[in-house]
């Protein structure tokens, strides 16, 4: 039977052109029946073009409709898809321009640190509001989340309802290709154990097509010269906004391993490995982005900003714009990790792919309940962690992340000024600063981005 899917922002550039690309090249969701739905109604029209044009050129009966009734699309549903922001990048100027002010220059703030604490807050009681609509309408889907942020989105959903929910991050398969490059073994045969929390999983064993790929780590981080000159299977892409020792050279593996040292930084000094990119991975480690790094230049952390959050969304449009008229439809995998699930779902064959579930002993040192990436094993049965494993001494760093967004999500459900407060002073970004600072940071981003956090006009 074909699988029904619900697209919850469907009219997202972003997600949607590559949600249906990505179903139209996965064999068992060829015929999918999706419904989109969006509080922007006329941001799905161009998806329906963009859905007619795949269906129509791969010759397969994916159907797609739209509707603004969040309640209609989701009658029937099976799995449940949340793609969405609050705010726009008019709430994120204040989210990224006002902690610059108080000296925390975030590279991404879309997670953790002040912008991550504050798209919570604009975000979690939408989330629910979703959540609860799909608890009436389609207890029994899987709801897959692929919102940023991703931790306290999944952890507002599962303490609030009774739903099965996921969250879905590929900063993972990331890891898998950087390593695939340095090792010359294929993506698939790169299998970490992971304990951690989104854009901090934590990798704490490897295995690398039979191999201890944390041997393999050590011996060229203790003999880097080996990679000079070696040449890679294939040239990193533009996004992964690394750079070459010799701009004028071919890349090699010596500058795979250069565009990842901080995380191998982490490594030796922790034992474990973190698994997204650094620029994600910086902002969990406030010794990393400060004056004296240059804000973390020096470690080769780019910087998005708004200037470079808005060139991605740019490029997002560009792209959904050629779908519509009819252009080529990529026979590539686009690296996000619905689809697989997905199949692995419904055809029963199973698999191992990166979840953000709650903790029930994934994460040895963090409480129950609390939301932390692993590796998972999803098959006809759902999904379920696959490990149990230990951070280590970095788990203090990861309990603190933790804590923060607890208090995040109680504060984004009752309004209350001293719990963002609390959450600021937990997080390992923010709570550098001195007390008053975080005080003063957090009310004058609470008066900036009122206008989408109505409940706090009486928090205390």
């Amino acid at each position: 039977m074909a699988p029904k899917i619900t697209i919850v922002g469907g009219g997202s550039t972003h997600w949607t052109p590559g949600l249906l690309v990505d179903f139209a090249n996965t064999p068992s969701l060829q015929e999918a029946v999706v419904t989109l739905t969006d509080i922007d109604e006329a941001s799905m029209v161009p998806m329906l073009t963009i859905a007619k044009h795949v269906a129509v050129s791969r010759g397969i009966g994916l159907q797609v409709t739209a509707t603004a009734d969040l309640a209609a699309s989701l009658a029937g549903a099976e799995f449940v898809i949340t793609a969405f922001s609050v705010g726009g990048f008019a709430s994120m100027a204040h989210d990224l321009e006002i902690p610059a002010r108080y000296g925390l220059r975030q590279p991404v703030g879309d997670s953790v640190g002040p912008g991550g604490i504050f798209r919570s807050l604009r975000s979690i009681p939408v989330m629910v509001e979703i959540a609860r609509a799909v608890e009436r309408h389609a207890p029994d889907a899987l709801l897959l989340n692929v919102s940023n942020p991703m931790s306290s989105l999944c952890r507002a959903v599962t303490s609030q309802t009774a739903l099965n929910a996921v969250g879905l991050c590929n900063e993972m398969v990331g890891l898998q290709f950087w390593m695939s490059l340095v090792f010359d073994a294929p993506m698939h045969k790169i299998d970490p154990v992971v304990a951690g929390v989104n854009h901090l999983p934590l990798v704490t064993a490897l295995d690398v097509d039979g191999r201890d790929g944390f041997a393999m780590l050590t011996d060229v981080l203790e003999h880097p010269g080996q990679l000079e000159g070696q040449p890679i299977w294939m040239d990193p892409p533009e996004q992964s906004h690394w750079h070459k020792e010799d701009p004028a050279g071919a890349w090699t593996k010596a500058d795979i391993v250069a565009n990842n040292r901080l995380k191998l930084e982490v490594f030796r000094r922790f034992g474990v490995l973190p698994g997204s990119a650094d620029t994600h991975v910086s902002e969990f480690f406030a010794w990393f982005v400060n004056e004296a790094s240059d804000f973390g230049r020096d470690w080769g952390v780019h910087h998005y900003g708004l200037a470079g959050h808005r060139i991605d969304k740019a490029d997002d449009d560009r792209g959904a714009a050629e779908l519509e008229a009819g252009g080529e439809i990529s026979n590539y995998p686009s690296g996000e990790l619905v689809a697989p699930l997905l199949d692995a779902i419904v055809t029963g064959k199973a698999r191992s792919l990166p979840v953000n579930l709650p903790n029930t002993g994934q994460v040895a040192e963090l409480p129950a309940g609390v939301v932390v990436e692993c590796m998972g094993t999803i098959d006809g049965n759902g999904v379920r962690a696959r490990d149990s494993a230990s951070a280590g001494a970095a788990a203090e760093h990861l309990r603190r992340v933790a804590a923060s967004q607890e208090l995040t999500v109680e504060a984004a459900l009752t309004g209350q000024r001293g719990l963002v407060i609390e959450a600021m002073l937990a997080d390992p970004f923010a709570g550098v600063l001195p007390w008053k600072h975080i005080e003063t940071m957090t009310d004058e981003m609470l008066l900036a981005t009122a206008q989408w956090l109505p409940q706090f006009i009486d928090g205390r």
